[in-house]
């Protein structure tokens, strides 16, 4: 999703006049303090700001330093005051952070050519004031799509980056704003991994075919490429496999496309048995529907999979009423000397949203107007995932569609707000493809 940038505040710059005559004047700022700084450093602070000792002070150079921090995004209100002597004059900022909870982390996708700590260098050049949270409507969200394309650049990578928002699951249970290189694309060609044992070579192999050819991701949202490596042995019971020494090896950039060999080393552990799974019941799901049809009991082999299979449910559950935030928590405690975990179940569920908005594409207006009629949700109503997949307006289990768009095929997407709690729903229609459900 492209956020939408709200209109710059208008920021009052106050002045503490117990000392100092004349609000107009010019002073000589000995000083620059920042109140209830946040997340943020001095230095950081005044390079966004501008403001630094030995500044001009008046009512215009405080005015814009006030809105330079403003258009950040990470601030819901400014003061500005002139506080001391002439002699000694400070510039005093009162900040109010803005919360982090409406904020989403900031992932990097396939930048296969730029290491962590060049992605930070590259940001903070054009965006002093980043860290690794962002609001979704700070101007900065395409300052960093630059910043990047540029990093990329100065390596000889023509590149097209772009981002997207993506919303919680049940084994990513955060929002993330990830950026990503559309073109070229980078796909899994080959994986090198030492450490493997002549029993682990079957689920190495399976590992290794389902990663191969798939579209490179390192990025903690999606299908992550080294989850993808590690999942058949997950499911084998080796609950604590990990990758270490990771590295990346892309062929020279190609037109479209560049195969990226992957070599790392495997650090399988022990097989792991489930001791015992606690859940004491939720206002969502009682412990009993919840070992009604639970898949991993006490005394399994830990199957990721079966985990979450079993987790599923109780997630539903809260998402179809809206909590599309919500936090399934399993406390895994690991015994190292008995090989077990066990899990102790709990639930975050987060606010609850609510529909706002439908829109619809490629319908002409008789269209649009029969199918937005028939569409379940309205203005207000709890969000629920099945409206979506139930997006195919019925009387009596007989589509009501007409002849205009029966044979269309509609693909959507979801847009929650985390500030508002409330979600847009786009549908597309087209007269060729399958159904799909995207959430953003």
């Amino acid at each position: 999703m492209l956020p939408t940038i709200r209109p710059l505040r208008k920021l009052a710059v106050l002045f503490a006049l117990t000392t100092i005559a004349h609000a107009q004047a010019d002073y000589l700022a000995k000083k620059i303090v920042f109140k209830n700084p946040g997340l943020f450093s001095q230095q950081q602070l005044e390079t966004v700001s501008g403001m630094h000792p030995g500044s001009t002070a008046n009512a215009k150079t405080m005015a814009a330093a006030a809105q330079r921090l403003a258009d950040t995004g990470y601030f819901d209100d400014i003061g500005c005051t002139l506080d001391g002597t002439f002699a000694n004059t400070s510039v005093v900022f009162a900040l109010k952070p803005t919360p982090t909870a409406g904020m989403v982390r900031v992932g990097y996708e396939n930048f296969v050519w730029l290491t962590p700590a060049e992605i930070h260098t590259a940001i903070l050049a054009k965006f002093p004031l980043f860290v690794d949270i962002l609001p979704e409507t700070s101007p900065a969200v395409d300052i960093i799509t630059g910043a990047l394309t540029e990093a990329l650049a100065a390596k000889g990578i023509t590149a097209r980056v772009d981002h997207d928002t993506l919303e919680p699951t049940l084994e990513h249970p955060f929002r993330i704003l990830q950026y990503r290189i559309l073109s070229p694309t980078i796909a899994v060609a080959n994986i090198h991994l030492k450490g493997v044992s002549p029993a682990l070579v079957p689920l190495i192999q399976k590992s290794v075919n389902a990663t191969a050819n798939t579209l490179y991701n390192e990025a903690p949202a999606g299908r992550v490429t080294s989850e993808s490596i590690l999942r058949p042995l997950l499911d084998a019971g080796y609950a604590k496999a990990a990758l270490t020494d990771i590295t990346l090896a892309p062929s020279p950039v190609a037109d479209t496309n560049v195969p990226l060999v992957i070599s790392a080393a495997l650090n399988p552990g022990e097989i792991y048995h489930v001791s015992h799974i606690t859940f004491d019941g939720s206002p969502r799901l009682s412990a009993a529907a919840f070992a009604a049809s639970q898949k991993l009991h006490d005394g399994d082999i830990a199957n990721h999979k079966l985990l979450l299979e079993t987790l599923a449910p109780l997630d539903f559950a809260y998402r179809r009423q809206g909590y599309l935030d919500v936090i399934v928590n399993t406390a895994p405690a690991y015994d190292n000397t008995a090989h077990t975990v066990a899990y102790t179940i709990t639930v975050t569920p987060g606010e609850q949203y609510h529909f706002n908005q439908l829109t619809t594409n490629g319908l002409d207006a008789a269209s649009q107007q029969d199918y937005e009629a028939h569409f379940d949700m309205k203005k207000g109503d709890i969000f629920s995932p099945e409206a979506i997949t139930g997006y195919i307006p019925t009387q009596n289990g007989v589509p009501t569609f007409n002849s205009t768009y029966k044979a269309k095929h509609g693909t959507w997407k979801a847009y929650a707000d985390p500030n508002t709690h409330m979600v847009d729903l786009v549908v597309t229609f087209g007269d060729t493809g399958s159904t799909s459900i995207t959430v953003h």
